[in-house]
């Protein structure tokens, strides 16, 4: 592929009704990578923007203005790399909007990925908020879906061109070959027009997540559940073979009378036992029942303040 982009400009449906006219469109991807500032600099709205480490966007918010007869309704979402929340609550808080929207008949109209073109490597977190976005979204969902690298203006343009290639042919190919497209953003009003104009073409689809859910499925049954799923195994089986260690060299220790290793190794001890019984928790909630807190979101957007951003 070359280019700026793997779709062409489509043409927008003609107007009916206000709310025929709703689109709905989330902005996903990691901590970082341009959600917020996408949206602010499309809506003119003021949400908070994290310039650091640590993620602003703990729950789903909600920008809105008017384009060519539609009203656009664009998701911020948290990303797979939350610096103070775990992905299974992420995973709940956006599960959450999207099965209160299909309750009033809401779906979504296109998902925009993005991803820095500046970052030197993909893998670990990055690696994560792909597989988790692609597992759910699904196959089905993928012809609404627009992988979208920022931060053209903070790189040179023949290293990101390079980069740009080698996510499509190694780590975005399987979304594209199931009908993703891709773009580029570079904070001007043209390339934001491109992708609005393209996902305004598109009709309204259900995520596999919402297939699922809608089944009767647990969150732990849906596809991303089961790959957060698996992670949590995974993390708590190394936590048990280090406390394992870790009381091996605890008794060690005692056997020996040596104090202050004792205290060093029941100190790391303690942590991890905290971080396993977190790890349970998580996989608890997990497979816990969503109703209560669908129920509690109806009754929060029921009330919510009129205006042009609202945080779910």
């Amino acid at each position: 592929m070359t280019g700026e982009s793997s779709y062409q400009t489509a043409a927008p449906a003609p107007a009916q009704d206000n709310q025929d006219n709703d689109i709905f469109i989330a902005v996903m991807g990691p901590t970082g990578s341009g959600k917020t500032t996408f949206i602010n600099t499309t809506t003119g709205s003021r949400l908070a923007v994290g310039h650091r480490l640590r993620s602003e966007t703990k729950d789903v918010a909600l920008a809105t203005f008017d384009y060519r007869g539609h009203r656009i309704y664009l998701l911020d979402t948290p990303g797979f790399d939350d610096t103070h929340v775990s992905d299974t609550d992420i995973l709940k808080r956006i599960a959450n909007w999207l099965e209160y929207a299909h309750s009033k008949g809401k779906l979504l109209n296109g998902l925009l990925y993005l991803h820095r073109i500046t970052d030197v490597r993909v893998g670990g977190m990055s690696g994560r908020n792909m597989r988790l976005f692609h597992k759910l979204c699904g196959k089905d969902a993928m012809n609404n879906v627009i992988l979208c690298t920022t931060m053209w203006d903070k790189e040179e343009v023949a290293t990101a061109e390079l980069r740009e290639k080698e996510l499509l042919s190694e780590f975005w190919n399987s979304m594209v070959e199931e009908g993703a497209t891709w773009a580029r953003h570079d904070k001007t009003r043209e390339s934001t027009f491109k992708i609005l104009d393209h996902i305004l073409g598109l009709p309204p689809i259900m995520l596999d997540i919402q297939v699922s859910l809608a089944e009767g499925k647990t969150l732990s049954e849906t596809e991303a559940g089961k790959e957060i799923n698996r992670e949590l195994v995974a993390l708590q089986e190394k936590y048990n073979k280090d406390l394992a260690d870790i009381r091996q060299e605890l008794e060690d220790a005692r056997k020996d009378n040596d104090l202050k290793t004792q205290m060093l190794m029941e100190k790391e001890k303690q942590l991890l036992e905290a971080k396993l019984a977190a790890r349970l928790q998580e996989q608890k909630r997990l497979a816990d029942s969503m109703a209560e807190e669908i129920e509690k979101l109806k009754h929060e957007m029921a009330n919510r303040p009129t205006g042009g951003c609202v945080v779910l």
